[in-house]
């Protein structure tokens, strides 16, 4: 059975113990209310720099590459277009086209028979056989036996198709802004202190429990005090 003075002793220890960690409840309390008050400040702060940022986002997903994208087809469709033009005019490279009657410039003159047949190129005469380069006369025998002759010129391929235009340029997407980082490491520095402080406190206090006993033991007459 505790004597009146263990009961005093331990009536001291547990209220010298609830205020310890009363204390320590409310400095971790206002440390907890301190982080979050700091946090809110940096989340603030984190949403006003990243607001530019997000609404240069929506401008180059919702208007700008869409116009890019419109552009850039519409520049292929023209190239497209522009190479199917070259091809043909390289196709044409060595082609010829039938002279027909009221050509201004290349006239087929046949008079009778074969031998007197001649080309008329330019106001100039050519026979049949010794025509520029890139002309040539076809011998046709007619089912009455007659002879007549088709005369080709050099297919007129106008000037080399040209593209000159460029491709267009794609939008730069925007640069997310540099956002500093939450400093955790002094609220973590001040958790720890606290915690070591609240520890060092209850340990002293067992100590002086248990120093406070020996010395009650090896003094008897205190036995009932």
């Amino acid at each position: 059975m505790a004597t009146a003075y263990q009961k005093r002793m331990m009536l001291r220890k547990q209220s010298d113990l609830t205020r310890i960690a009363e204390q320590y409840k409310q400095n971790i309390e206002s440390m907890t209310g301190q982080y979050e008050s700091e946090y809110a400040a940096y989340q603030k702060q984190r949403d006003e720099l990243m607001a530019p940022y997000e609404a240069a986002v929506k401008q180059y997903k919702e208007v700008q590459m869409p116009q890019y994208e419109s552009a850039a087809a519409a520049y292929r469709q023209r190239l497209d277009d522009f190479n199917s033009r070259l091809s043909q005019y390289e196709s044409d490279v060595g082609g010829q086209d039938l002279v027909v009657p009221g050509d201004k410039n290349v006239r087929l003159i046949q008079k009778g028979n074969a031998s007197t047949a001649y080309a008329n190129i330019n106001g100039r005469d050519y026979f049949l056989h010794e025509l520029p380069e890139g002309y040539s006369a076809k011998r046709i025998t007619t089912p009455q036996g007659k002879i007549t002759f088709e005369l080709y010129k050099p297919r007129e391929r106008g000037p080399v198709p040209t593209f000159t235009e460029k491709a267009p340029e794609a939008p730069s997407a925007p640069t997310a802004p540099q956002l500093p980082e939450f400093d955790t490491g002094k609220f973590e520095q001040q958790k720890q202190q606290l915690q070591t402080g609240y520890q060092r406190e209850v340990g002293e206090r067992k100590g002086a429990r248990l120093a406070a006993v020996s010395r009650r033991t090896s003094r008897p007459l205190m036995k009932d005090a």
